[in-house]
């Protein structure tokens, strides 16, 4: 009988995981955790994104230049001369006239990120002249950072030291021409 009774106890004692047991499968889920979150980098993909989103931009607004030059034979009056100037505010008049003609549509005027995005014509272009004009933005992730077409400065040139091409600089521009 009383070896019964303790066959009993000892089963008893069997079943389910120990806390030490649970801690340590807890520690190993935390560090395969940590080292998947490092691997995704979830702010590089956020930045990436981001710029994504001004890469269109830049496209889109270079190529609504170009199609009202070609249909115009001239930039839109309020496009001409600008050099480094912001879509949301001194080039603000150029975005509305491309609105305005219908190159661009009207909700680019709404963009959150036109803000960060600068446009330029050539120095001492005219509305004659044969539309040239890059609209260029400062990548934040390190992957656009590395692109070739990160290689200029704010306003379409040359860019100086820029890890596009070997350097070590990150304030670069990624620009649409």
């Amino acid at each position: 009988m009383l070896k019964n009774i303790f066959t009993v106890r000892d089963s008893s004692y069997k079943k389910g995981f120990t806390l030490i047991e649970l801690l340590v499968v807890l520690g190993i889920l935390g560090i395969l955790a940590a080292a998947l979150l490092a691997a995704i980098n979830p702010i590089e993909q956020l930045n990436k994104s981001q710029d994504a989103s001004m890469e269109q931009l830049a496209a889109e607004m270079t190529s609504a230049d170009s199609r009202y030059y070609t249909a115009n034979s001239a930039q839109p009056a309020a496009c001409a001369g600008l050099s480094s100037a912001t879509l949301s505010s001194t080039a603000a008049n150029c975005v509305t006239a491309l609105i305005t003609s219908g190159e661009l549509k009207g909700t680019f005027s709404q963009a959150p990120d036109r803000a960060l995005m600068v446009f330029t014509t050539p120095s001492g272009q005219t509305p004659t002249d044969a539309a040239s004009s890059t609209v260029c933005f400062q990548p934040k992730s390190h992957s656009v950072q590395a692109n070739s077409n990160t290689r200029y400065s704010a306003t379409g040139g040359n860019g100086v030291n820029c890890l596009a091409t070997g350097g070590a600089s990150v304030t670069c521009y990624w620009c649409a021409q």
